[in-house]
C-alpha cells in the first residue's frame, strides 16, 4: 500500500505537481474550468499536498485561503487517478482544518460538489443553506466543525 506525506507545498517542484494536477482534475477531466482553475486567491493561499513517498509525486491536493477576519475558504480538493479511494482525501481535509485552525480561523467553509457532501459529512462538515450555482455547478456550502480538528 502507498505512504503518503501530508504538507504545505513547499518545493517549486510540489506547487508545479500541485497546480499541474489541479488543471488535469478540473479543467481536462470535469471541465469546471474552460482554460485554467487559477484565481486570485491562489497568491496568498496555503497549498497543501499529497506526496507519495516511493515517488516523490504529488497526488492530490487542496487550497486554503482567509477571506474576511478570520474566516477561511477551502477549494479545489483533487486526488490524481488512483488515488480516490479516501485517503487521500480524507488526510488533506483533515490537515485543511489543522492548518487554518492553527492560523486563527474561526469559520472554515467550502464550496462542494453534491456528490462529495456525504463525505465531507463523515469528517463533520455541516451543510450551510441550500445548494447553489457556483462557478456554474451546483454545490453546497459547508462550514467544518473546528472544535472536532
Amino acid at each position: 500500500m502507498a505512504e503518503f506525506v501530508f504538507k504545505i507545498a513547499e518545493t517549486d517542484e510540489e506547487l508545479a505537481g500541485y497546480f499541474g494536477l489541479r488543471h488535469e482534475v478540473f479543467v481536462k477531466e470535469q471541465r469546471i474550468f474552460a482554460e485554467n482553475d487559477t484565481d486570485e486567491y491562489d497568491k496568498d493561499a496555503l497549498h497543501l499536498v499529497a506526496v507519495e513517498k516511493s515517488t516523490g509525486k504529488v497526488v492530490g491536493g487542496v487550497r486554503c485561503y482567509k477571506k474576511e477576519g478570520d474566516t477561511w475558504f477551502g477549494g479545489r480538493l483533487n486526488a490524481g487517478p488512483g488515488f480516490r479511494n479516501g485517503i487521500v482525501g480524507t488526510n488533506l481535509v483533515k490537515l485543511a482544518v489543522k492548518t487554518v485552525k492553527s492560523k486563527g480561523c474561526t469559520k472554515f467553509l467550502a464550496y462542494i460538489q453534491p456528490q462529495n457532501v456525504r463525505f465531507f459529512e463523515r469528517l463533520n462538515w455541516v451543510p450551510v443553506g441550500k445548494p447553489i450555482m457556483y462557478q456554474g455547478f451546483l454545490h453546497q456550502l459547508m462550514e467544518a466543525d473546528l472544535d472536532s480538528a
